[in-house]
């Protein structure tokens, strides 16, 4: 009888390991790290072509997972289409709510059921066009007054003091730019500066900004920003980069008080933030992840040395403040097991993988298997092929 796991901390028999391992003997034994691997990559191939709708700013992220998948099982492939698409799989770029989930449930999945859980994390930052000015330092208070209205100029005094060194001369009153529809980036800003700076921001979460330029799409507004100078957006770290536009720091508050800059472009800090929030589970039993707020992770969300994080002596265990997360919507139908298997792939260290090389943040792995449940994963040890959901 095959025997399966949920859970990463795998300790084989001599008899397992040489069946799942193919090895002759059991000396040295292999890491946990590796044994999960080998144990991950026997998965159930189906064959034929889901569709996922994908948002704007996350296009390319389940090509890269199909990509993978494809390597896995050559006959099993995906295809993105628009969200306002019908499709059986939908990642979106935030936490849906329970009503986002019925809606979807009813129009997507009308003889299964809607299952929901994290699908990674990404940083986001104040993105802004002005050349040379890259590593500004934002704290909450700069952020906020941006964001309503109140700090128009850079050299205005909050900026200036945070700033020592920068020359802000002569530079063009700031435009703030934003889309048209909720943004997942601009929910988990806001989530960030509502705990942080309650006082300067008093417009709670929202996924939208007032007061701002507006564009109906995300491609209309870069656009727009790498043509104007002191254009100012709320966006994915990853998306400013792909499109050269500077990127401002951001303080983490420590326990005594004290704060620490992380800057915008360290991988291993976007890995410490994303641990950094809350998980629930609804009545359903769907998986539900917060924007990860305040760079300083949760310690049963995340562990450091899967992670694979290095630290410098004395170096605290903080990371990126700000970071949204992603979730997937997959229609759970027997009659259609496509959908469950891409998503169970994308949880598995390969679709992590994948997703990182696309250039976000894979999910802390106290969180990924916590996936493992809803998606109804199980993991093979023992060389047998395991069977299907």
């Amino acid at each position: 009888m095959s025997r399966s796991i949920t859970v990463r901390g795998i300790v084989l028999t001599c008899s397992a390991l040489v069946a799942a391992a193919g090895l002759a003997a059991c000396t040295p034994p292999l890491p946990p790290d590796v044994l999960a691997a080998q144990a991950e990559s026997q998965i159930v191939c189906q064959s034929g072509e889901v569709t996922a709708s994908v948002p704007e700013t996350l296009i390319g992220a389940m090509d890269a997972v199909g990509l993978g998948l494809g390597g896995v099982c050559p006959d099993q492939t995906v295809v993105e289409v628009a969200p306002d698409q019908a499709a059986p799989l939908a990642l979106v770029d935030k936490t849906p709510t329970p009503a986002e989930i019925a809606d979807w449930d009813a129009e997507n999945c009308p003889t299964g059921n809607a299952i929901v859980v994290p699908a990674f994390a990404y940083p986001v930052t104040v993105a802004y066009n002005v050349i040379g000015l890259e590593g500004v330092v934002m704290t909450p208070e700069i952020v906020a007054g941006i964001l309503n209205g109140t700090i128009t100029t850079w050299e205005d005094p909050l900026i200036a003091a945070s700033n020592d060194g920068f020359d802000f001369t002569l530079l063009p009153e700031m435009t703030v730019m934003s889309v048209e529809s909720p943004q997942g980036s601009v929910e988990a800003m806001t989530a960030w500066l509502a705990t942080e700076a309650p006082e300067a921001w008093s417009k709670g979460i929202v996924g939208t900004l007032d007061g701002t330029q507006t564009f109906p799409t995300m491609t209309d507004m870069i656009a727009e920003m790498t043509s104007i100078e002191s254009s100012v957006a709320i966006l994915p770290v990853y998306q400013a980069f792909n499109n050269v536009l500077a990127t401002a720091n951001l303080p983490v508050t420590l326990e005594d008080g004290s704060e620490l800059v992380i800057t915008a472009d360290d991988v291993q800090q976007y890995k410490v933030g994303s641990g950094a929030t809350t998980v629930t589970t609804d009545e359903a039993g769907n998986l539900l992840a917060s924007p990860a707020s305040g760079g300083i992770p949760v310690p049963e969300n995340f562990d450091q040395a899967s992670s694979k994080i290095v630290l410098a002596e004395g170096q605290p265990l903080v990371g990126w403040p700000v970071l949204g997360y992603a979730h997937l919507i997959v229609c759970d139908d027997p009659s259609d097991p496509l959908p469950l298997s891409f998503a169970q792939y994308l949880v598995r260290l390969a679709g992590q993988g994948a997703l990182e090389t696309y250039g976000v943040t894979p999910l802390p792995e106290p969180i990924r298997i916590r996936t493992f449940t809803p998606l109804k994963v199980t993991v093979n040890v023992d060389g047998v092929p395991p069977t299907s959901s």
